[in-house]
């Protein structure tokens, strides 16, 4: 592991950080792997087919860990 100088990465490293998004699964592949779409539009390619396609999923540091409720989502301007 690479030694770092950035306090919030040695923070991260200290807190075993994982990042966690929900997104919406637009296809399942044959090798194990799904295409994603998150919030904003952008697409991910992600480890894991046990969600089906028009699902939401949980995504963990680029893998499917389940299926997430399907939860109205609301953007507030402050």
């Amino acid at each position: 592991m690479a030694v770092t100088v950035n306090p919030w990465r040695r923070f991260q490293a200290l807190a075993n950080y994982q990042s966690r998004v929900v997104a919406e699964v637009v296809d399942v592949g044959s090798t194990g792997t799904s295409i994603v779409q998150l919030r904003d539009g952008s697409r991910l390619r992600v480890r894991g087919s046990g969600v089906a396609v028009g699902n939401k999923a949980y995504i963990v540091n680029g893998q499917i860990q389940g299926e997430a409720p399907d939860l109205p989502a609301y953007t507030v301007q402050v």
